[in-house]
């Protein structure tokens, strides 16, 4: 295993260590977006003073961490099952291998002849949120996929120039019953309280679940289970209670219960469908990096991406990334307590023909935390014991009684006149409305009429200038679009225009924190400046996924496959200029930006998924420039995190990458502020 001494940087292909300004003075896309949208910031706070001077500093990028690699006691992204053993599983030679097993690669080109064990790490690291304990400064960050997803803790150093490294790296245990592992962990969110707030993305849909598997007594593959939308992810899972397939202990593709039936079945007797698609909290103990972990309920259980709370301490906001999504709004009983309050979805009605809407909100229910774990980890809770199901009539409707549901699962898809729509017909059971209503919000939401049309939809965050929520939107279609089959038999509540390379909106908040309006405040375009290798303009979004807002900037972390280099953006909310801070590596994203305190100083936080994954590996540095990254910008002075400080990027923002430049990490050399 290779590993990196605490202050020691690994110089490897994917790695740009000193960094150079933008040959030009900044990019220039947010000009015309910022009075395309200037109604979306008609609230901003005042100018700047005239010829205030500011304050420039170099920036540098520091690489954390690395996928895979040994930093004190531990592997950054190793896999873990429920007894706290490695996840591993066997590697035969092939085509892949090398990137995912390099313990098995024996030299330039040459494979061992027998298949051999191997560690099982993650290349998708998300949202590094940073915390001091004690005088200790600690990282935790998500690990997102394969399955089961992992949360890592580790201890950072600074030294007397600032540079952070990682001195130790622990996986965050599950620590409670109530837990029984991690799934597909999205981004997340530091609370007010200072703990790690994180979310349970995609998670198995439990009607299919209990239609297809649960009855199912034979070969898996033959049930129709393995080829939903849900199949590969739980098959994945079930790693985690240590089921592997075949005669062997693992096998390359983790055929945890394909073939294998006493596999299945012990699986499905441990397995609760339920306890899947929740916010998971982390919180720090101690100063020696002792954690505690809570999934909450209250929140509602969703294809969760982001839950931010708001300054009140009670409300917090979470989006639904996949097809057909909501947004919810969860309203504590007490200020920084979650355990109990009520929740809402949204409905968006649109103003007229223009993108813009009123926002109302539907009580979907009030709950607690007791009564709803009590449930989400019961493998008896079941789809059928809260709803009733029934088919669309010949005449389009579902009948008396029932509900439409729009879905996004397309095993559940309904003829509709000679259409195939994707709808549900649906009925609450008696006293089960607060059961459905937190362990099946979408589809709650969907039957009370508020607003389940949304495409992928991704970060967000909150802007206490301008009393904002953004939210990203990677792309416009499906369900967003008019008269799409995902609208079920609808209502069409926003009838956009498709835009493949996606938009932001603006969400303007009362004095409760409630959303009351919403409207786009920027968008990509694939009309200009594109080419074989970027679909979306490159000097625009394209595919905006993780945000974060701070001194007057909104960062946005691209995922998209229509820009060849994923960028991270500054956009300056004052002035419209949107300047790109950070590139990828071709094939890689970024997640989870945020500026953050340690030692004193502040530092731009952020990770990289899956770097060169459009590329085949071909020689032996490959395998390691594809390992995820963890790193930074910086640093800063404290005073960078004073609201009054607004941030300025635009003088130093990086061009395109370029030739060798595309498979390298890329940052900003300097930032003014002030």
């Amino acid at each position: 295993m290779e590993s990196a001494a605490a202050g020691q940087h690994i110089l490897v292909k994917g790695y740009v260590p000193c960094l150079y300004p933008s040959t030009k003075a900044r990019t220039h896309a947010g000009q015309s977006t910022a009075s395309r949208f200037a109604s979306a910031r008609a609230d901003k706070p005042s100018q700047q003073k005239k010829n205030r001077p500011q304050q420039c500093y170099d920036l540098r990028l520091g690489i954390l961490a690395r996928s895979g690699l040994k930093y004190g006691d531990g592997t950054f992204g190793r896999l873990i099952d429920v007894n706290g053993q490695p996840i591993v599983r066997v590697l035969n030679p092939g085509e892949y291998g090398e990137r995912l097993h390099p313990e098995a690669f024996t030299g330039r080109g040459m494979w061992s002849k027998d298949a051999s064990l191997a560690d099982l790490y993650s290349n998708a690291p998300d949202i590094p949120t940073i915390a001091e304990i004690g005088g200790s400064i600690f990282m935790i960050n998500h690990f997102e996929y394969p399955q089961p997803a992992s949360m890592y803790i580790s201890k950072l150093a600074a030294n007397s120039d600032g540079d952070l490294s990682v001195v130790n790296t622990a996986h965050v245990p599950d620590n409670s019953s109530l837990v029984q592992g991690l799934w597909f962990l999205c981004s997340g969110e530091k609370t007010p309280w200072g703990t790690h707030l994180g979310a349970e993305e995609y998670p198995p849909d439990c009607r299919t679940y209990e239609d297809l598997l649960l009855p199912c007594q034979q070969d898996a593959n033959l049930c129709g289970y393995l080829s939903t939308s849900s199949g590969s992810g739980v098959q994945e899972f079930a790693r985690y209670f240590g089921f592997y397939g075949g005669a062997e202990k693992a096998n390359e593709a983790a055929m945890a219960f394909g073939s294998n039936t006493a596999n299945l079945q012990l699986f499905k007797e441990k397995f609760s469908c339920y306890n899947y698609g929740a916010s998971p909290e982390a919180g720090i103990k101690s100063a020696d990096g002792s954690t505690t972990v809570t999934k909450w309920r209250t929140l509602g259980r969703i294809s969760h991406e982001t839950a931010v709370v708001m300054p009140d301490n009670r409300t917090v906001y979470t989006s639904d990334d996949g097809s057909s999504g909501v947004l919810l709004k969860f309203v504590a009983d007490r200020p920084g307590q979650l355990s109990s309050g009520t929740l809402y979805a949204a409905y968006f009605k649109k103003r007229g023909s223009t993108d813009a809407f009123t926002i109302k909100w539907v009580q979907l229910g009030r709950g607690n935390q007791a009564e709803l774990q009590a449930l989400a980890i019961d493998p008896a809770t079941r789809f059928s014991s809260m709803f009733e199901v029934a088919t669309v009539t010949d005449a389009g409707k579902c009948p008396e009684g029932f509900s439409p549901a729009n879905t996004p699962f397309s095993n559940l898809k309904q003829t509709v006149k000679d259409n195939s729509i994707y709808v549900e017909c649906l009925k609450i059971k008696p006293g089960m409305e607060t059961a459905a209503a937190f362990l099946e919000s979408r589809r709650v939401a969907a039957i009370k009429g508020a607003t389940t049309e949304w495409e992928k939809l991704e970060g967000v965050t909150y802007d206490p200038h301008r009393r904002r929520l953004y939210m990203a939107l990677s792309s416009v279609d499906r369900g967003m679009l008019e008269g799409n089959a995902y609208d079920g038999l609808g209502p069409d509540h926003l009838s956009f225009k498709p835009n493949p390379c996606g938009i932001i909106m603006s969400l303007k908040l009362d004095p409760k924190f409630s959303a009351t309006q919403a409207e786009v405040l920027l968008a990509g375009s694939n009309s200009t400046n594109v080419n074989k290798d970027n679909a979306c303009d490159v000097n625009a979004i394209a595919g905006p996924d993780n945000v974060f807002y701070t001194n007057h900037n909104l960062l946005i972390a691209e995922d998209t496959s229509k820009h060849q280099n994923n960028f991270l953006w500054a956009y300056n909310l004052r002035t419209g200029s949107l300047t790109r801070i950070l590139s990828t590596p071709t094939g890689g994203e970024v997640t989870g930006p945020r500026l953050s305190l340690a030692a004193g100083r502040a530092y731009l936080t952020w990770a990289i998924q899956h770097p060169l994954d459009d590329q085949q590996p071909n020689d032996a540095e490959q395998e390691m420039a594809q390992r995820g990254y963890v790193g930074y910008l910086g640093p800063l002075p404290a005073r960078a995190l004073n609201p009054k400080a607004p941030l300025d990027f635009s003088a130093y923002g990086l061009d395109v990458p370029t030739g060798d430049a595309v498979e390298q990490v890329l940052g900003s050399s300097k930032v003014c502020l002030g």
